[in-house]
C-alpha cells in the first residue's frame, strides 16, 4: 500500500521570516578566481574521520536516537536576493548540450511499505519518493536537519544536497559533523535506516565565499549492512544544461509551521529564470528544513523518481531558489560519482 503526499493551497500558509545561516559574501564583491574549483573533505563522526562503514553505522545510530532526531532544528537558510550584483561575473555559466547524465533507478528489491504525508500545490496526488530523505548533522554543538536526494551514480552511493547542508560557507575548514541521511523519513521514522556520510564534494564558490549560486554539494555514503544506498532505495536521475523553465516537483522536509519536518512534503509548478545561474519556483510553501531537497524534472509519480535539476537553497519573497545545474555542476558530479 502506498500513502500519498497530501496538499494544501498556497494561500493558507504563512511563511516564516528568513534567517541567515551565515554572513554571505557581500553582493558585488570580487569573486575568487577559483570559485568553480572542487573542494573535498572526509566526513567526521564526533570530530573524527569516518573511514569504516560498520563503525560509522554503530556510532551514528547511537548518536541519532529518536529523541535527538525529534529535537533537531531545521537548518537556517542562507540569505539571498533576486539578482545580486557580481553573480554573472563570478558564475557566467558553462551551458553545454542538454544532458541526462544519470537515469532514475528503482530499488533492486522490493522495499518496506511506503508511507509519507505531505503538502504542495494543486490537486494532484503525489507519491512519496524513497529517493528523497531527511539529513541530520551537528554544527557548533547543535543538531540540525536538511533534506537531500539519492542519485543513481555508478557506485550507487551518492546524495545531492545544498552546500549549506554540509558546510557553513564561511571560508573555514570545519565541515558539519555526524552527517547522516534517512531516506523516506516518515512520521519520525527512518524507514530505510540511517546512512552515514563518508565524503563531501562541493565547490570553492560555496565553501570559501558562501555564494548562493554555488549552493550545492554531493555526499558519498557508506554502505549499510553491506548494502549500497541506491540498491536499497533506488535513485534519482541527474540533468544538466536543461531549460531554466521546466515543470518541477520539489520534495523535502520543511520544519517550520505549518510543517514539522517529520514527513516528506512537496510543492510543484513551473520554474523561472533567477539571476544569472539560478532558478526559482514562485509561491512555494516549503521552508527551512527543505534545504537541499531536489528540484525534480520529468517526475514519474508511479516510479516515484525524476531527474535532479537543482536543489533548494533559500527563500526570498515567498519563492524558492536553487542553483542552475549546468556544466559547472557536471564537473563536481564527475568528481563525486565514482567515489567508493
Amino acid at each position: 500500500m502506498r500513502r500519498r503526499l497530501g496538499f494544501i493551497t498556497v494561500g493558507s500558509i504563512v511563511l516564516a521570516a528568513l534567517t541567515v545561516a551565515q554572513a554571505p559574501a557581500q553582493a558585488g564583491a570580487t569573486a575568487a578566481a577559483g570559485s568553480a574549483t572542487v573542494v573535498e573533505a572526509r566526513a567526521t563522526i564526533h570530530g573524527r574521520p569516518s573511514t569504516d562503514a560498520d563503525t560509522a553505522a554503530r556510532l551514528s545510530t547511537a548518536y541519532w536516537t529518536p529523541e535527538r532526531m525529534r529535537a533537531a532544528r531545521p537548518a537556517p537558510m542562507p540569505d539571498g536576493v533576486d539578482a545580486p550584483d557580481g553573480e554573472a561575473a563570478d558564475r557566467p555559466g558553462r551551458i553545454g548540450a542538454p544532458r541526462d547524465v544519470a537515469a532514475p533507478a528503482a530499488p533492486r528489491t522490493s522495499t518496506t511499505t511506503l508511507s509519507a504525508a505531505g503538502s504542495g500545490q494543486g490537486t494532484q496526488a503525489v507519491n512519496a519518493s524513497p529517493g528523497v530523505g531527511r539529513v541530520f548533522f551537528t554544527h557548533d554543538g547543535e543538531d540540525f536537519f536538511c533534506s537531500g536526494g539519492t542519485i543513481n551514480n555508478p557506485q550507487a552511493n551518492l546524495v545531492s544536497t545544498a552546500g549549506h547542508c554540509v558546510h557553513p560557507g564561511d571560508g573555514g575548514s570545519v565541515w558539519f559533523d555526524n552527517w547522516v541521511y534517512a531516506p523516506e523519513f516518515t512520521e519520525g521514522e527512518p524507514l530505510h535506516g540511517l546512512w552515514s556520510a563518508k565524503e563531501f564534494t562541493s565547490v570553492e564558490g560555496w565553501v570559501d565565499w558562501g555564494y548562493v549560486w554555488w549552493d550545492f554539494a554531493f555526499v558519498t555514503m557508506h554502505p549499510l549492512d553491506g548494502d549500497r544506498l541506491v540498491h536499497v532505495t533506488g535513485g534519482q536521475g541527474l540533468s544538466v544544461n536543461k531549460s531554466k523553465s521546466f515543470s518541477a516537483m520539489l520534495l523535502g522536509y520543511p520544519g517550520e509551521p505549518p510543517f514539522d519536518g517529520q514527513s516528506q512534503y512537496y510543492s510543484s509548478g513551473t520554474t523561472k529564470v533567477a539571476g544569472a545561474q539560478r532558478v526559482k519556483l514562485k509561491n512555494c510553501p516549503l521552508n527551512k528544513g527543505a534545504s537541499g531537497g531536489p528540484f525534480l524534472r520529468a517526475w514519474d509519480n508511479d516510479l516515484r523518481f525524476g531527474y535532479v535539476n537543482s536543489v533548494m537553497s533559500y527563500k526570498f519573497s515567498g519563492n524558492m531558489y536553487g542553483p542552475y545545474f549546468d556544466d559547472d555542476v557536471l564537473d563536481i558530479y564527475t568528481v563525486a560519482k565514482n567515489k567508493q
